[in-house]
């Protein structure tokens, strides 16, 4: 598996490539569709690194007997994403996925420390 700064490296050689519009009708579609399947697998890359991180800060708040579930927190991650938002998506839509995006990420930590039995830590 690539690592991280290997795909954001290729979506940059995405990028310098240009815009596949110039192409035949039928080579465009393939070019951006091509084009999507790399950002697709950038994506997945960053999302299971960021519930790597996530995962290891629930291993210190295991530690420290911390709460997995603190909305103050999700609230800041969700205001520094729609800081940074440049659109095209519309930040309903950007809220939307990060609201999922941190919904599994907590999912996944509580599976994980539930079946340490360590649920009176869950809310």
């Amino acid at each position: 598996m690539k690592s991280i700064n290997e795909l954001i490296e290729g979506l940059s050689r995405l990028r310098d490539q240009g815009d596949p519009t110039s192409q035949e009708d039928s080579e465009a579609i393939t070019a951006w569709r091509d084009r999507i399947d790399a950002i697709d697998r950038i994506v997945l890359a960053l999302l299971n690194e960021r519930s790597r991180s996530a995962n290891a800060i629930g291993h210190v708040k295991q530690r420290l007997n911390l709460p997995i579930y603190v909305p103050e927190r999700e609230q800041r991650v969700l205001e520094n994403v729609l800081s940074g938002n440049g659109g095209p998506l519309e930040d309903a839509a950007v809220r939307h996925l990060f609201e999922r995006i941190i919904d599994e990420t907590r999912s996944l930590e509580r599976r994980k420390y539930q079946a340490k039995g360590n649920d009176h830590n869950l809310e």
